[in-house]
């Protein structure tokens, strides 16, 4: 098959929608596919940012290809392009084409057959920035929809629409525990510039933890530039490496703390659990699909860091159920292969369901 996927544009830092979207271009490959990756630099604001003039100048220059990201490595079979606008001419004949946000989802939904049968790939309800009804009207395009987590299929269900459910997966060949679960209690969290990803929240909540144990340390990391203020207990990695995520923050952690007000999924919660991490949660939609109340999570209500926490001192406090926690958070990460998700996908890419 040939298979493309339209992102919007070029991230230089590792995202987590793109970053599955790499690892399913990969897959297909790696199985015999043909697979295009097209990044649209296209700005639908009236000035153009400097950055984004700079971009397009390296386009017209064909000096932008695969090296241009340099947090992910691509498959021989994996071709990239960068464009400057929407453009039909630069997709492609193929087999498949898949829209990857609401920005490109009228794109490829006005794209002739030639390019293949069309498909909306949905990773969030994308709202946090507004634009709801421009959001919703994307969801009720004849594009075949399909959606990471349960929540969004529910969602789905609710605006009317069909959706195919083919839920996120851990790369294991990169997370996996690397210290028994008897390890020295600790804490992890990302830090992220997003307000809806609770970082300020989680904050407050880690600092209650430590005035009451001050002795457990707590591990962060993220792109933006440390926090001012941390206690000194607070480790900061800024823009981690895969190695140093494994090692040295989920490998050295015994509790994620996830506590976005809402996610599509949760990449880094379901990473840190293949490590060997319990959960204490938010109710944020995406954790549903692997955060269980009782199980391998505690789950607590959205912004309430206090809760948050509870939540985590107890399990400091309770360490046969942190233990039979992290256990579960292994058994269900363990579940959430590339194998499953990828072969699911690429049925649906065929026709099938």
């Amino acid at each position: 098959m040939q298979i493309t996927f339209i992102l919007p544009g070029l991230s230089r830092f590792p995202v987590g929608g793109y970053k599955v979207v790499y690892q399913y271009a990969n897959f297909f490959a790696r199985l015999g596919h043909k697979v295009e990756i097209i990044h649209v630099e296209n700005s639908s604001e009236e000035k153009v940012s400097f950055r984004r003039h700079l971009k397009d100048v390296a386009i017209s220059a064909g000096v932008m290809g695969s090296k241009s990201i340099r947090w992910f490595t691509f498959h021989d079979g994996v071709h990239l392009s960068f464009v400057s606008k929407y453009n039909s001419s630069a997709v492609p004949d193929g087999d498949a084409v898949i829209a990857t946000a609401w920005v490109t989802a009228h794109f490829v939904n006005d794209l002739p057959k030639s390019k293949g049968n069309k498909f909306y790939f949905i990773q969030h309800y994308e709202i946090q920035d507004g634009h709801k009804d421009l959001v919703d009207d994307t969801w009720r395009l004849s594009l075949k929809k399909i959606v990471i987590a349960s929540w969004l299929k529910e969602q789905g269900n609710l605006l009317g629409v069909k959706t195919e459910l083919v839920k996120n997966f851990v790369n294991h060949d990169e997370f996996y525990p690397t210290k028994p679960l008897t390890r020295s209690p600790a804490i992890s969290m990302l830090v992220h510039s997003e307000s809806w990803k609770g970082t300020q929240d989680g904050l407050r909540a880690l600092e209650k933890v430590s005035a009451e144990k001050p002795d457990i340390p707590i591990y962060l990391f993220g792109v933006p530039e440390r926090p001012q203020g941390l206690p000194f207990n607070f480790t900061y990695y800024q823009s981690a490496s895969v190695d140093e995520l494994r090692t040295k923050v989920y490998g050295h952690s015994s509790i994620y703390l996830f506590p976005s007000h809402t996610e599509g999924w949760g990449l880094t919660a379901t990473e840190a659990m293949a490590c060997g991490n319990a959960l204490v949660s938010t109710s944020n939609g995406g954790v549903k699909d692997f955060g269980i109340d009782g199980e391998n999570a505690k789950i607590v209500p959205i912004g309430d860091s206090q809760a948050m926490a509870d939540a985590i001192l107890f399990l400091l406090d309770n360490t046969d159920t942190l233990l039979a926690y992290q256990n579960e958070s292994i058994q269900i990460a363990g579940n959430l292969t590339i194998q499953s998700s990828g072969t699911k996908f690429l049925n649906i890419l065929k026709g099938g369901a």
